[in-house]
Parts: C-alpha cells; structure tokens; sequence
C-alpha cells in the first residue's frame, strides 16, 4: 500500500486534533495518524517571536537567523528581522539536536563555527516565502511532489509520507522528519523537524551516480558524454547582471506581472534501474563493495546490441557522437527544464474536474486523464507523452487509485460525442514513473531524476503509436523555463527579451507574459486549456521552435484561440529555417467574433449528424470548435469551452496541412499585423493531428 499518496486530502481537522478518515476498500488493513498531534496555536506571535522564546528547542536555530541576512546587499535584514515582520512565510525549523547534527557533519563543535555558506543553506533552505498566499498547513503538503513555492536558496522542496507500523508521517527533502506541525503564527505557519533541510549540490548525472541502483545508466550517460552536459551552470548569470524592475503593467490586461528576475536552466532525467536493464537484456550486473560495476566489459555488448537494433541507420561508432544509437537511446531519457514528479501535468479544468485552489488544488477527484508531451534533447530530439491516470483509468489498481504518471501511454476513451472521456483501457500501457529512488535523493540542484519501470525506447513502434494519435501540446511545455522557473501555475509573469532559448529573433515591440486564470483580477471563467497562456503585446514579431513530430508524415498543425475585442491580427509563418520562413494563409484576426460567414459556429443540437456538419463547415473556412475535454475556467468543470461562441469564442485555428520531416526542426513566426501596441496574441496550445485522426475512415472526436 502507498500510504504517502494524498493522505492529505482525506484529513477531518476540529480545533484540537486531527484524524484521518481513510476509505475502507482502500485502507482497511492501516491504522495512521500523523505525529505530534498537529495542534494549531492561534497567536499575535510572530515566527520570530516564537523561536526566540522557545530557546530550549531553537537556540541553535535562532542564532543563525540572526547571523544570516536575507540578502548580499549591504543593509540588507536579517532572517530573524524578517521573519518578525508582516507576511506568508513557511517555516521548517530545525531543533537544537537536527542543528547540532548538521554542525558534526560539517566538522565544527557549535552553529557559530558555521561557515556563512553553511549557515546560508541552513537558513536558505528552511523558508518558504508564500508571498500574497497564506503558508502551508499540513493539510497541504505535496505528497508525492514538492511544494509550488520555492524556499529561499530558489529550490523546490520535495515531501513524501512514510509510515512506521500504524504511524504516518512526512518528510521534507529525503532526510527531514516533520515532527510537530501547524504552529499558526501571526506571519505564516511554522513546522518543527529533526534534521537541517539542506538540498543536495550535486547535478542530476552526480546523484545517478551515486544511485546504488542505476549504475548502468549512470556508465552509459558517461560514455556518451551526456555526463557533462549535466554539469552545465543552472543559472544564467549574464542575465542577472541586468538590473529590472520588480513589476511590470501591460495596457489592456488586468492585474500586475512580476518581471523574471532570474534565469534558471535544468534537466528532467527519466532512468532505467539496473534490474530493468538486467531484466531486459537478460544480463547480470556485477558489482563491488563501493557499488561500482565489475563486469561492464561483459555486459555492454549486449546493451549496445540490443539498442543498435532498435535504433537502425545510427551507425556512428563514437559514442560521443550525436550520430551514435547509443548516444542518441540516452538522448532520448532527458528533458530540458526542472519538473518536479506533481508538476508534469497541469491540473485545472480538464472535463468534470472542479479545482481547489491556486495553492492546492484538488487531487482526490479527478474524473479523467490529463497529459502533456515533451521534447527530449540532443541533435535528433524525440517527443515523450506524459500521462497521469485520473479516476477511471488502468484497471481498477492502485495504478488508477494512486493516479499513477505514464510515459508514452496510448489510451482509448470513452469518446462518444456524449461520453465523458473516462480511459477504457489502455492499448500501450506505457512506462510507470516512480516519484522517488528508495533510500536515495534524486533532487538535484539542476533538476530531477525518476526510475522507471521498463526501457524507454524511442524506436519505430513508439513514434508509430504517437505519430498515430491528436498531439496536443501546450505552450508552456514547449519553453523549458516556465519549468525551470517555477513559473506555471504561479501568477502573472514578464519575461525580459532573450528570456526564452526556445524562442528567437524577438523584436524590440515584443512583450511576453505568463497568466493564469488562477490570479486573474476579473474573476476567471477563460477559456485557457489548462487555464493559462502565453500572451504577446506591442509590435510583436518573434519566432517559436516547435516540438518535433514522432514520425514524418502529413500533419494538420493547429493553434488553441479564444477570441475577444482586445485580440490583434498576426501573420503567421512556418519553416525550417528561423530567419527564411513562408507565410501560411492570410493574416489571423483573433477579433473576430463568431456565427459569421467566415466562421460559421453554430451550438450543438441534439442531432450528432447535424453536429457533424456544422463542425465540417467551420473546418471549410480554417477553423474548428474548442475541444470539449477543458472547459471554462469557472471551477465547476461543467461547461466546455466547445460550448463557448459570440464575441469569446474557443476555438482552433487550423495553421496549415503540411508535411513534417521526423528529423527537422520546425519554427512558427507571428509578426503583429496591427500598429497597436495593446494587441493581444493568444498562445495556448497547440495540435499536431495525422492524416488518419482528422481524415481517416472514422471521424475525428470532439474532444
């Protein structure tokens, strides 16, 4: 049993205790409650105001806020002096025993022989800065995952249940037991554990390394050099050499955005455990007292092998070489961008889903699947579908009762124009995603790793299978530092010119901004999928690298619209080359309100037949209804934005039909076409559908 799958969300709290109420199909055989009671103490006492009061706990502790300023700036305040002001902070402090443990470790006899770094992490590593949201309560800790908000030192915290016999508990960052919980206090909510939080420094490739169970691919990751690749900086730091403002106002769309104020880079690692590999290629890896294999001579011919098979026509022999089947398997496991295991897929108003809030949503009731795809580095970039099972998908096990995460899962839906779009059953299962390694950490400074249950081929059958189905992609996914950035999900963002790798040749008139529904100062009801976008203003003219398509073929490439009055008109061009791409079709006007000549939307009926038809006299004209999976964003999940016509029509805008070369890369350019400099583009997402989807012996789903 997975205890530490959202316990959370079946908490009943009364004023002083807490208990877990478990379903009894799923949980007969456990007994758990959480530790120490999780008393909230209602105080006008500040964070500060309680450490330094409780000294026989936290002496240690406040000392190093004390010495520890939140800032290199000269008059810069101390952590202390922060924390006995007004604000949203989560705090996990350390007792005097976990500081006296991390001093032994670090090789000096009390907290003021602390080097400032050391004292930094220690302080950095604890707090939570919650911003405008309240702190989080033990009801809200991310399990499995990490938490959205980043603490101090700008890394995401992970956290996950275990249990002890009938005991459950939490713990942060692989090594921290949360011991006591919810001490309420007047700026934010303070948790006590029994070890410093102190997130590892090592790159992704060094924790897989350290892995005793992934010694093989850590050896293949290094023959192919892609070991170095992971010791690239993670910051940008050119880019903080620029002074911004904190906050930026775009005419014409509500609400304040924070301007980027830092460049993170990072890596998502997905790895074979060396018993998948041992259990695939009927090999057995040997190894010594310090875990390091002693049979590598032996076994790799069999997994170069097995992998050159796979992989046909990569006949280089360097295995360094971007050319080389080996290279290019290893290639395939790793996704620029930090993502978290809870922040692959974006939940918000997929169909029937009623969302929580912007800082916990809802993770117990979610009525279908929900998936996302991603580019995979090097020369010849693969894409990886990620797929988290909602209530009725799989079997009926744990995979659909712990909402399990699948890559390249190929699903079948119940997709009837009345159905619900429940998974039926799965046609390729795919490869389960474990959200830890065990014993070992495998939260990095530059990202994550995460095992996986079976190799993860990118060969002929698997382009096949997603070369076959819509692919539907969204923006964010596409431009790896929303991840790397903690971004989605999070508010209103600016991103500075030259923020993007993934998007070139920006005019000086560009300006680019994340939103969310979440935070949207009119109220919400957008008709986003997954209830954000990327929306450029001003002059804008920019071009975007698109994700590559899984096998070459005919595709139908389509953009997500949501029409409205304060929308522009681009010119929209395609390509493979940046700087000499064609215009597709006349300019785009997003203004364009609906039931006209040029889009002939009409509601459904009753009648499929008469549906259909409508639907294929829109598709005449360039465009198409909204999908009717997401619906507007009004937390109820109740009404499609399909549904959604007249002057905020949702639809699709079809881009072009065209012929995608597997092996090339594909850029889309929007030039404004308007002189305004408030004109909207709206940048949600985007469809890849091959000839046998949308024009095939059976009729493309509505959804």
């Amino acid at each position: 049993m997975k205890a530490y799958y959202k316990i959370k969300n079946n908490l009943l709290r009364s004023v002083g205790a807490l208990v877990l109420l478990l379903a009894p199909a799923i949980f007969a055989a456990c007994s758990e409650e959480i530790n120490e009671g999780n008393f909230a103490i209602k105080t006008e006492q500040t964070i500060a105001d309680y450490v330094n009061e409780n000294t026989e706990d936290f002496s240690s502790f406040a000392a190093v806020l004390n010495r520890v300023n939140l800032s290199d700036a000269q008059n810069a305040s101390s952590l202390m002096s922060v924390l006995s002001a007004r604000g949203n902070y989560t705090v996990f402090a350390p007792n005097n025993a976990a500081v006296a443990a991390f001093c032994e470790r670090r090789g000096v006899a009390t907290v003021d022989e602390l080097t400032l770094e050391d004292a930094k992490l220690l302080a950095y590593s604890c707090i939570i800065d919650n911003g405008s949201e309240s702190a989080y309560e033990e009801a809200e800790f991310p399990t499995p995952g990490t938490f959205a908000k980043s603490n101090l030192n700008d890394r995401l915290l992970p956290c996950e249940m275990k249990t002890e016999g009938d005991e459950a508990y939490y713990v942060i960052n692989k090594t921290s037991r949360v011991v006591k919980t919810n001490v309420e206090l007047s700026n934010g909510m303070l948790h006590v554990v029994d070890a410093v939080i102190a997130p590892s420094a090592d790159n992704v490739y060094e924790l897989i390394a350290a892995a005793g169970n992934m010694k093989v691919f850590a050896k293949l990751m290094e023959l192919t050099a892609w070991s170095d690749t992971m010791a690239l900086p993670d910051r940008d730091s050119d880019y903080e050499l620029i002074t911004r403002e904190a906050t930026y106002k775009q005419s014409g769309v509500g609400g304040t955005m924070t301007v980027m104020q830092r460049r993170y880079l990072g890596y998502t690692a997905f790895v074979e455990t060396d018993e998948v590999y041992e259990n695939a290629f009927s090999i057995q890896v040997e190894k010594d007292e310090e875990g390091n294999i002693t049979n590598w001579d032996a076994i790799f011919p069999s997994i170069k092998k097995a992998i050159e098979d796979k992989m046909p026509g990569a006949n280089e022999t360097d295995l360094k070489s971007a050319d080389n089947a080996v290279n290019r398997f290893v290639a395939y496991h790793i996704l620029e961008g930090k993502m978290a295991y809870n922040r692959f897929v974006h939940h918000y108003n997929e169909f029937n889903y009623k969302y929580g809030t912007s800082k916990d949503p809802q993770t117990v009731n979610m009525p279908t699947n929900v998936w996302d795809y991603y580019p995979t580095v090097g020369k010849y970039r693969g894409l990886v579908k990620v797929t988290q099972l909602g209530d009725k998908g799989g079997s009926g096990d744990e995979d659909q009762i712990n909402h399990e995460i699948f890559l390249n899962r190929i699903s079948v839906y119940n997709n009837s124009p009345n159905g619900n779009y429940e998974e039926l059953s799965a046609s390729v299962r795919g490869l389960k995603i474990s959200p830890s390694n065990g014993e070992y950490d495998n939260s990095a400074q530059n990202g994550f790793y995460f095992p996986i249950d079976g190799i993860l081929w990118y060969d002929t059958e698997t382009r096949k299978n997603l070369g076959n189905e819509r692919i539907r992609i969204d923006m964010t996914t596409m431009l790896p530092e929303i991840a790397s950035n903690s971004v989605r999900g999070q508010g209103y963002f600016f991103f500075p010119k030259g923020y993007f790798g993934n998007i070139v040749n920006e005019s000086a008139g560009t300006v680019l901004l994340y939103l969310h529904d979440a935070y949207s100062p009119s109220g919400g009801a957008w008709r986003d999928f997954q209830g954000d976008e990327i929306m450029a203003c001003g002059q804008y003219d920019f071009v975007v690298k698109l994700p590559p398509v899984p096998q070459s073929g005919t595709y139908e490439l389509r953009m997500g619209a949501s029409h409205n009055t304060m929308r522009g008109m681009a010119q929209i061009y395609l390509g493979t080359d940046p700087y000499r791409l064609n215009p597709v079709g006349l300019p785009y006007d997003m203004r364009q309100t609906v039931g006209t000549v040029a889009i002939p939307w009409v509601a459904d009926t009753e009648d499929a037949e008469e549906n259909a038809e409508n639907d294929k006299n829109m598709r005449n004209q360039g465009y198409m209804k909204a999908p009717r999976y997401f619906t507007v964003t009004n937390g109820k999940g109740d009404q499609p934005c399909r549904e959604v016509g007249g002057s905020a029509a949702a639809l699709r805008r079809i881009v072009t039909v065209d012929y995608f070369d597997a092996n090339k890369t594909y850029y889309l350019r929007f030039k404004s076409a308007l002189k305004k400099l408030d004109a909207q583009l709206f940048l949600d997402y985007y469809e890849f559908v091959p000839t046998i989807i949308y024009n095939g012996a059976t009729a493309e789903d509505i959804w």
